[in-house]
């Protein structure tokens, strides 16, 4: 009888070791964002969101797995597998190991007394029974024992001591109860990562998400409505009549929990109002969840979904890849300077302000400068992956600006406007960031080069290739705030959140300007630097280029206040935020055209 394939297709690091996969890679996965991955939920130290965070100290000393369910800490679990390998290598003693497998015997065991340095409490030894809430003063002790384990240094020495539950002794016993056996572990706080940056292999697959809560939909009923993170459907776009529709009006937030299931008329709008008269009860959700829909891409999907094929091909030789790769980098600094303009268009907001078109506003903002963070984590991105692919000693960094941006069609281009967060640029940011179209469809022919695997060992690029296809991943991140954006500002007329909506860049001379200017020479320079000589020794220009971004200023660059107190001064003088290509002699930072 042939072996049963396995449909559970692995997504993380411990899933991949469950499965014995070899050279393990996580993979795209049609249909929602990358604010699928646990990477992007919002952890939680109790149930209900993305992953409880107390999971990740149930596994605080090496081959205990414990639980804290209040005020105790409970033995769960002996891994004698591991404790016995760590004393074949020599890593733990044989009276420890023997104290492992005490513990491993059977009985309830609790942590009795704990010693350990808890991070600004300093260096303390403690009875569990003794942490109390609230935690004061100068010498006081953790809270409470989760927080008491939170706090342990990583890598630091811990000394616990276990004490064994005594059995329940008959009601008429009149013998003394035996007093408590206890036993005693020193090893060193166990790290949450190994050696590759993933969870460490303690872990195993869905420990982090075992104890939320259930049925997980009725926490969508009770919190309020735009709660939730973006991967989990507590509002969503209704499904359309037909495969065909595309009238806008159906492309509105409704309940996912809604009562009416009807295809027509297009439900009511989500609010903040007590959900009891349109959600269902609850429980209708747990006799009625299977009417509940998919959703996929932001809406319910009721029809077979079909994935976007990926039709790029490989491109022809190395020297392709090169010039696609340098107007790859080329085109995330364009992007950058265009959504930096638009963010300084925006009226500055008082941060003590309130009301609608205040909070709005300031979540535009604050939503293109990450975006505007994330282009740049691009551009070191595909600078890796030059310098990878060519190799060190053939590298020179990407930094010149694209002249064009790719269109909406295939092979079509557009001019880089760097304008007002006009309607029209909103649209046009949504189609820049827009899944296999525009700048997406840059990183297409790439990935399919790295994949192909022709011209490189593709054992040896797997770092490379999954760069690559986390720019692509992000990016339709990207898609999806800039239509929340759209979303948000809708509701208003552009003056009023707009400084101008016909801003245009300061005239020569404005000292504003020219300082913004001067500074943005020195991170292109600071950047060039950091990425020529590689890491680690380019790592004091790459700090250096990232202070001057945000601000903190550094002895070499004086007190500049950064580019962004430099962008604001611009701005606020009712000018375009506008970059210049910098005077350099050896054109390192040319314009890039398109290949």
């Amino acid at each position: 009888m042939n072996k049963p394939q396995i449909k559970l297709v692995p997504r993380n690091a411990p899933a991949f070791r469950k499965s014995g996969e070899a050279n393990p890679q996580p993979r795209l996965v049609a249909g929602n964002p990358i604010s699928t991955r646990l990477e992007s939920g919002i952890g939680n130290c109790f149930p209900g969101l993305e992953c409880d965070l107390r999971n990740l100290e149930r596994r605080f000393f090496p081959f205990l797995e414990m639980d804290m369910p209040d005020v105790t800490i409970d033995l769960v679990k002996v891994d004698m597998v591991g404790a016995h390998a760590a004393w074949q290598a020599g890593a733990i003693s044989k009276p420890m190991l023997i104290a492992y497998q005490t513990l491993n015997a059977g009985g309830k065991w609790t942590v009795d007394t704990m010693t350990g340095h808890f991070g600004p409490l300093g260096h303390l030894t403690f009875k569990v029974a003794d942490l109390n809430i609230p935690s004061v003063g100068k010498h006081r002790l953790p809270a409470d024992p989760w927080t008491a384990v939170r706090l342990l240094s990583d890598g630091s020495p811990v000394e616990l001591v276990l004490a064994e539950a005594p059995k329940r002794r008959r009601a008429k016993s009149k013998t003394k109860p035996a007093k408590a056996k206890t036993v005693t572990l020193k090893n060193d706080r166990a790290s949450y990562l190994g050696d590759d940056g993933a969870l460490a292999g303690m872990f195993a697959p869905g420990e982090l998400t075992q104890s939320l809560c259930s049925p997980w939909t009725h926490d969508f009923r009770d919190c309020a409505c735009f709660y939730w993170a973006s991967n989990h459907p507590d509002i969503v776009m209704p499904p359309t009549p037909t495969a065909n529709t595309r009238d806008p009006k159906w492309d509105v937030d409704v309940p996912w929990e809604r009562r009416d299931r009807r295809l027509t008329p297009v439900p009511a709008s989500a609010t903040m109002d007590d959900p009891t008269p349109v959600e269902m009860e609850y429980m209708e959700i747990n006799k009625q969840w299977q009417k509940l829909n998919f959703v996929l891409e932001r809406r319910e999907q009721i029809r077979p979904y079909t994935q976007r094929p990926f039709n790029a091909k490989p491109l022809p030789d190395k020297g392709t890849l090169e010039l696609h790769l340098r107007y790859a980098a080329g085109v995330e600094l364009a992007v950058l300077q265009e959504y930096l303009a638009a963010a300084y268009s925006l009226k500055k907001v008082d941060p003590k302000g309130s009301g609608e078109l205040h909070d709005s506003t300031r979540a535009a903002f604050t939503q293109i400068m990450q975006i505007a963070i994330g282009e740049m984590r691009h551009l070191r991105a595909v600078n890796d992956t030059l310098a990878t692919l060519v190799g060190r000693p053939n590298y020179e960094p990407a930094l010149g600006v694209a002249t064009e941006l790719p269109g909406t069609k295939a092979d079509s281009w557009v001019k880089v406007q760097c304008t007002a967060l006009t309607r029209d640029a909103q649209q046009r940011f949504i189609d820049i960031e827009a899944p296999s179209e525009s700048v997406d469809g840059v990183y297409a022919p790439i990935l399919a080069t790295l994949e192909d695997g022709k011209f490189f060992d593709k054992d040896k690029i797997n770092e490379t290739t999954q760069a690559i296809r986390t720019v692509m991943a992000e990016g339709s991140d990207h898609y999806e705030i800039f239509r929340s954006i759209q979303e948000w500002l809708r509701p208003f007329e552009e003056k009023d959140y707009l400084r101008a909506a016909d801003m245009t860049g300061p005239p020569p001379g404005i000292a504003e300007n020219q300082i913004l200017q001067s500074r943005y020479a020195t991170l292109l320079d600071l950047l060039y630097q950091g990425y020529e000589t590689g890491m680690p020794m380019g790592a004091a220009d790459l700090n250096t280029a990232r202070s001057l971004m945000i601000g903190n200023p550094r002895d070499k660059l004086g007190q500049s206040g950064g580019i962004i107190t430099a962008a604001e001064a611009v701005a606020s003088l009712g000018y375009l935020v506008l970059f210049d290509t910098p005077l350099d002699n050896n054109n390192r930072f040319a314009p890039v055209p398109h290949p």
